[in-house]
């Protein structure tokens, strides 16, 4: 029996030698957190590298680099010419896609790597940027955490409150591959030394720039397509209850939370159209209000809202026809509804898509007033 313990100790003092041998010192290492891609001025691709650096002799504690070459692999060669320690980048936390790349139809082939690779993080976001990614590797904001933190608590922030979405790796090559959506993902700017996030970037169904939603704009996506994260404060201009000429002042908006999406959706497919009838049924916290309410005029103030915001939602959905675009994803319900009516228009989805009837339907249901004085 004793022999057998000496053994068996001996076993575990082996194994955790063994696993000493090949440690790697975390000063010995640059971590590439935040990645970049754009396109110079001499139309060349450019790779950007944030890392942050672990010791407590220098000041700086963020290293940034950038290097010209078409393989995002091969640039880690060019780091380490640059970098103290040996590039890893399973790490990464957001790769930041500059404005000109989007101009560039074969774009999406750059990421390849990313998707090859098994180390890679696949839940790392992806953010289009407007302008060149220079302005943002070069930001010196003194009163805001480095960019490798910045970043990802900037755009974690910012879907929280439902103006951003988050995109994932993963997410953007579904999307890429699916026929019937169109890629998008948050779009950041920077401001006054300062990293701001302007909405959504919209892709066409070639991978180009299409536009940019704004920030409610994006709210309202986030509706249709029941992806609520966090808290979601809708407000609204409503004319009928403005009661005086103050230009500044006015006694017409209305802002709530929207506390749940319940989302059922109608789908027909006769003629060779399709058609889509958005039902949309919204719990609401009332949290501002341009009128007293009792039950009369609460009655009177939801149907208004009912209104306004069904208006905006169809005037978006409408939009999203024009331009070919679909953020929503109706090409995923149309192959899911009927397939064999899909198989007929996948090829064209986008020019059958545009001729669809597309309607938004909206249900309020107040769940709190608030505090009436």
């Amino acid at each position: 029996m004793k022999y057998f313990q000496v053994c068996l100790l001996s076993i575990f003092l082996v194994i955790g030698v063994s696993g000493c041998r090949g440690k790697v010192n975390i000063e010995d290492v640059t971590l590439s957190m935040i990645l970049g891609i754009d396109v110079n001025d001499q139309n060349k691709v450019e790779v950007y590298m944030a890392s942050p650096v672990f010791s407590g002799q220098t000041k700086v504690k963020t290293e940034h680099f950038n290097v010209q070459t078409l393989s995002i692999k091969e640039s880690r060669n060019y780091f380490d010419s640059k970098a103290s320690g040996v590039t890893a980048g399973g790490k990464i936390q957001a790769i930041l896609i500059g404005s000109k790349v989007l101009e560039h139809k074969n774009w999406f082939s750059i990421l390849d790597m990313f998707f090859r690779d098994p180390k890679f993080r696949l839940n790392a976001d992806i953010i289009f940027v407007d302008g060149p990614l220079s302005s943002v590797y070069n930001l010196k904001a003194q009163d805001k955490p480095e960019l490798p933190i910045y970043i990802p608590q900037l755009l974690q922030t910012a879907d929280f409150r439902n103006v951003a979405f988050r995109t994932t790796a993963r997410k953007i090559h579904q999307m890429y591959y699916e026929k019937g959506i169109t890629p998008f993902a948050p779009e950041l700017a920077v401001e006054d030394n300062h990293l701001v996030v302007h909405g959504t970037t919209l892709l066409t169904n070639n991978n180009l720039y299409n536009r940019t939603l704004s920030l409610k704009e994006t709210q309202m996506l986030k509706i249709l397509k029941d992806h609520i994260e966090g808290q979601l404060v809708v407000a609204l201009d409503l004319k009928k209850f403005k009661s005086d000429d103050d230009d500044v002042f006015t006694d017409e908006e209305v802002s709530f939370y929207i506390k749940d999406v319940k989302r059922k959706i109608e789908k027909k497919y006769s003629n060779g159209r399709y058609s889509f009838i958005v039902n949309l049924t919204l719990p609401i916290m009332i949290t501002e209000s341009p009128i007293g309410l009792t039950n009369h005029s609460e009655t009177v103030l939801k149907n208004e809202i009912e209104k306004k915001l069904q208006k905006q939602l169809n005037n978006l959905v409408h939009s999203f026809q024009k331009d070919k675009v679909d953020p929503v994803g109706f090409g995923i319900l149309a192959h899911s509804f009927q397939y064999s009516d899909w198989k007929k228009n996948e090829n064209h989805w986008f020019d059958t898509y545009q001729k669809s009837n597309l309607k938004v339907k909206v249900k309020i249901i107040v769940v709190d007033k608030g505090i009436s004085m």
